[in-house]
């Protein structure tokens, strides 16, 4: 249940809509040509509070957060402005809000066509790259993905869906064989709008380990699957919230301000003692997949978290 509250939206978009657009021209990409068969998942769980990852509540996640092939933090730094949109397009774009200029979730004045996600310059690197976008809440791709993706799911899809769709693709390739694959799902969210963000209230709680169970089976697909035919995936777990009795909307709440960010690779070494923000992912992504250019220097707020 994502709230949009249209008088201080207008107020807001009015104020942003005078910011400079950085002067970025488009630059030649570079590929890192020892870069090969390289292929990313990212598991977008909509309004995780940190401190349900517990072992009883999520206990793949949680004995996953703890190995030493992962860069785990529960103290990933939202967006000031903590809406959904705002969030889920600084973790596709590695910009901040006040650039892409999405500050609720109506997306109203949004820069993509200056900010574009991620996938946009994989698809113009790689000429034979398949990029998919499956998601529960559909703003994410009508508004921030469509154009720039070789498939988005069109329409609102259940959790039970997105895993379904998700975990077909990997492992019978029906449509498309994705290279990188980006996930949302968004009951966690719906959860706690309607009964509390905590895992002591049992509908939030439930619907974690609901979606836990679907982590587990999608990271064992990567693991004894994909990896298997010689490829080489990149596992990345992050959420666009967190949240405090029935919403998410104090930015100085640490229980709304800080979420949940996980990445796991066999063989590389993450930044240590550093706290993500959401504009990390991407450059992230780009950095493992070989990609870079002085545009993406330019214009990317984010680190990327390889050593």
């Amino acid at each position: 249940m994502k709230k949009i509250f249209l008088i201080c939206v207008i107020c807001f978009v009015s104020c942003k809509k005078d910011l400079p657009i950085e002067n970025c021209p488009e630059h030649i990409l570079s590929l890192d040509p020892a870069i090969g068969n390289h292929n990313v998942l990212i598991v977008g769980i909509d309004g995780f509070r940190s401190d349900a990852l517990t072992e009883n509540t999520t206990p793949f996640m949680y004995g996953l957060s703890s190995r030493d092939d992962v860069y785990f933090t529960s103290f990933h730094k939202t967006e000031e402005d903590t809406y959904s949109g705002p969030n889920w397009s600084s973790i596709l774009t590695g910009v901040h809000y006040y650039k892409h200029n999405v500050v609720d979730n109506s997306f109203i004045g949004s820069r993509f066509s200056t900010y574009p996600p991620f996938q946009y310059y994989l698809e113009r690197a790689y000429q034979q790259i398949n990029t998919s976008s499956i998601t529960n809440w559909a703003p994410i791709n009508t508004f921030v993905c469509q154009q720039y993706l070789d498939y988005t799911s069109e329409s609102t899809l259940s959790d039970s869906i997105v895993f379904e769709l998700a975990r077909e693709s990997l492992i019978n390739s029906l449509s498309l064989v994705p290279d990188v694959l980006f996930l949302q799902f968004d009951e966690l969210d719906a959860a706690g709008h309607s009964f509390g963000f905590s895992s002591e209230v049992s509908e939030y709680a439930n619907t974690l380990f609901k979606i836990d169970i679907f982590v587990e089976g999608l990271f064992n697909v990567i693991e004894e699957k994909r990896n298997n035919l010689g490829e080489n995936w990149l596992f990345l777990i992050v959420s666009d919230h967190g949240g405090d009795g029935t919403g998410h909307g104090d930015s100085e709440n640490p229980h709304i301000n800080q979420t949940i960010f996980l990445t796991q690779h066999p063989y590389l070494n993450f930044l240590p003692n550093y706290i993500t923000n959401q504009t990390d992912l991407a450059p992230t992504i780009l950095d493992y997949m070989g990609v870079s250019s002085k545009e993406i220097d330019c214009k990317m707020d984010g680190v990327s978290i390889i050593e």
